[in-house]
């Protein structure tokens, strides 16, 4: 990768040659020393170099880093954590990681497969025995050497989120860190206890996707990575049958029950160098065409980075664990105000950006106000850990302790509240209420994971789908549910209701790798993304369920982030990163499809928003705002990394809007990008820790000439930008 014009000539006596690749903590360069020894440099991001928890991650890494130096480690040359930027350098290793070995070549032949687990087991016995536990082992994260004579010779890389035995630095409350599907059902539920046992399930993951080009809890996305970790069996697909009784007990759901890295190494080490001829050395089972999930890297890895890239893991794991882990009361003191799990499907559509605003000017007696929902230690009705959506009729929230509650959109006051039973169950999903046309839609109050339907106005609730359910969203004037649970199953029914009497209009069973395979079309019509079944993108009529044309989809493993006026777009992740370089614009009647490549890898947690022919796309990562051309295939502007947008764009009255880390909100020109104004903050986030800040899932919305806001802190009304 070549160099940018901010990046630096040298680093530490390093003259800087070119790129390796770029993550949320910082930068990696290929180096070179004064007597032309090759060497990575690992560089802080300016953004998090004054952030002593940042500071103190890094020097943990460095130490770890050095602790295991050895024959399966990259060994550290220099460092210097107490720079203005810190920096680390290690040896350079040419060679390619395991990702992108199976992504070139295919799955790795039996010889191969069984030297790389017996290196992998022998370098974590000797990590493990160093005290210190990887906890983000995955195929990106594994070198293997170039070199006659050295193929397959294993280096295991980037200790970035490791952690030693007598370390004092602690994963703060509610993050998660780790590279799921690779991650170890507990490191969602008590990462605070994680052990050496994490890095053995990692490497039961690591060689099935060794063995079939898939972990064996894959999925679209993160979020339901997680849910099947937790939840799920492991697909082995076409693993050899010689290594499915040890990887199963590697990939035990708890830790006491696996294998320690020593025994695996033992056990691998005790199986045949070749398999027996005349016997299959696999057993086949069906798998479905499921996106690759790991990720390129370097030496000092981070290139791909863990899944806490920048704020991003901690808005989506936080609530992951609420969803998948906790269940009843206690999902609710993990979830964020107003914060979805990204990736879950259907909750990007109940979050996609508004792009209208009804007419007036404020409501009757409105002021400027916000409310912490509980969280400044206030009663707020049983709010705290609430998941809100602004309208029009006011802020709708729900939680752990209410099924909904309606603020007032002129005081911000709590007007109603509908309780939640008390009925203890396994698990509860908290999510922002779906509103439209005046009907709230919630997961029902019974607990049962169902769905309610209530009158935003008086709180009437209209109907009722007893769960459990899946996700459910208004699409083309329906509601559109999953009548199944999410699951390993790429099957499942869905079902259309009339939005305010309830009344069915429609079932359908479809098979799809799409969790959330529906999006809004013209006219009454929904597209339906049939990947992994029927195939292709499929026009229904919104109100029977009947198909009326389909097109083949681009070939390749791409999310349909979202359609927009009878035109699809498709991210293509890299790796198991959460980064995308590219996203693929189809013409949904021609089935025509363009490339646009974006000037970095970006971070999407959710659908761009798309105005006229441009889209905008919110990178989490580096909490900026990418404006494209959508008709050129070319970048337009991005805001400046040290504005840090802080939410989702939403689009009013010519201008776009975004929610700004101390709850200001910013309007832009969205042409140019520059600043037209912002409101003043609407709370004091002095001293507020960076989990509170961490962004939002919901955009600004505009109702008249004032705006509504949810924000880690809170929801806040201000007026609008003059």
């Amino acid at each position: 990768m070549t160099l940018r014009e901010n990046d630096p000539e040298s680093v530490g006596g390093y003259r800087i040659e070119s790129r390796i690749g770029t993550g949320g903590m910082g930068v990696v360069y290929l180096g070179r020393s004064a007597s032309g020894r090759a060497v990575a440099v690992k560089v802080v991001h300016t953004r998090y170099a004054d952030n002593p928890e940042f500071r103190a991650r890094f020097r943990q890494e460095i130490a770890a880093a050095r602790r295991v130096s050895g024959a399966f480690t990259a060994p550290v040359v220099d460092a210097d954590p107490e720079a203005v930027r810190p920096w680390m350098a290690t040896a350079f290793v040419p060679g390619r990681t395991l990702a992108e070995l199976v992504d070139e070549s295919g799955p790795l032949e039996w010889p191969a497969l069984r030297r790389l687990g017996t290196e992998l087991a022998e370098a974590l016995r000797e990590i493990h025995r160093a005290q210190v536990v990887h906890r983000d082992l995955k195929p990106s994260n594994v070198l293997l050497l170039d070199g006659e004579g050295d193929d397959g010779a294993v280096r295991v890389i980037d200790f970035g989120i490791s952690r030693a035995a007598d370390s004092d630095v602690r994963t703060q409350t509610g993050m998660v860190m780790g590279s799921p599907p690779f991650m170890a059902p507990e490191q969602f539920s008590r990462p605070h206890e994680v052990g050496s046992a994490v890095d053995v399930f990692s490497l039961g993951a690591v060689l099935v996707y060794a063995a079939t080009g898939h972990s064996p809890f894959e999925a679209e996305n993160a979020y339901l990575a997680a849910y099947n970790t937790v939840h799920g069996e492991p697909r082995l697909g076409e693993l050899p049958a010689q290594l499915r009784p040890l990887v199963s007990r590697c990939l035990a759901k708890e830790p006491a029950d696996r294998p320690t890295s020593g025994e695996v190494l033992e056990l691998l080490a005790a199986l045949p160098e070749e398999l027996p001829e005349g016997r299959p050395a696999q057993e086949l089972s069906p798998v479905s065409p499921l996106p690759p999930t790991d990720a390129v890297t370097s030496p000092l890895g981070d290139a791909a980075g863990p899944v806490r890239r920048g704020r991003r893991g901690r808005r989506l794991w936080a609530a992951v664990a609420a969803l998948a882990l906790l269940g009843g009361a206690g999902a609710a003191a993990v979830a964020v105000v107003g914060e979805e799990p990204a990736g879950s499907g259907d909750a990007f559509d109940a979050l996609a950006p508004r792009t209208t605003a009804p007419g007036g000017t404020a409501p009757p007696g409105w002021r400027p106000w916000h409310n912490a929902l509980g969280s400044d230690g206030k009663d707020a009705q049983s709010g705290l850990g609430a998941s809100c959506t602004p309208d029009a009729l006011g802020v709708f929230c729900a939680s752990g302790q209410v099924a909904l509650m309606r603020l007032d959109p002129a005081t911000g006051d709590v007007e109603w509240t509908k309780p939640m039973s008390r009925a203890q169950v396994s698990s509860l999903s908290v999510r922002g209420p779906v509103v439209h046309d005046g009907v709230v839609f919630v997961y029902s109050a019974d607990r049962s994971q169902g769905v309610d339907a209530f009158d935003g106005r008086t709180g009437e609730r209209l109907w009722h789908l007893k769960g459990p359910l899946g996700e459910f969203t208004y699409l083309s004037g329906v509601l559109v549910v999953r009548l199944d649970e999410l699951g390993l199953s790429d099957t499942a029914r869905y079902a259309a209701y009339e939005p305010r009497t309830g009344k069915e209009l429609w079932r359908r069973e479809l098979t799809s790798t799409s969790s959330s395979p529906f999006h809004e079309g013209p006219e009454g019509t929904l597209y339906a993304d049939l990947r992994g079944g029927e195939g292709g993108i499929a026009r229904l009529d919104a109100r029977t369920g009947r198909t009326l044309s389909s097109v083949d989809a681009p070939k390749g493993d791409l999310w349909l982030a979202t359609v927009h006026a009878g035109t699809a777009y498709y991210a293509r992740w890299e790796d198991d990163s959460g980064v995308s370089a590219a996203f693929f614009v189809q013409d949904l009647s021609s089935g025509r499809t363009r490339r646009i490549d974006f000037p970095w890898s970006v971070e999407p947690e959710a659908p761009p928003l798309v105005h006229g022919d441009t889209m905008y796309i919110f990178d989490y990562g580096n909490e900026t705002l990418l404006a494209l051309d959508v008709k050129r295939g070319k970048p337009l502007w991005s805001s400046s990394r040290d504005l840090r947008v802080f939410s989702e764009p939403s689009y009013h009255a010519g201008r776009l809007y975004v929610t700004m880390p101390d709850t200001s909100v910013l309007a832009l020109d969205p042409g140019t990008g520059k600043e037209i104004g912002r409101t003043a903050p609407s709370f004091d986030t002095a001293g507020r820790s960076f989990e509170e800040l961490s962004p939002s899932a919901v955009p600004p919305l505009l109702v008249g000439n004032v705006l509504y806001g949810v924000s880690g802190p809170g929801v806040f009304s201000v007026a609008d930008v003059t």
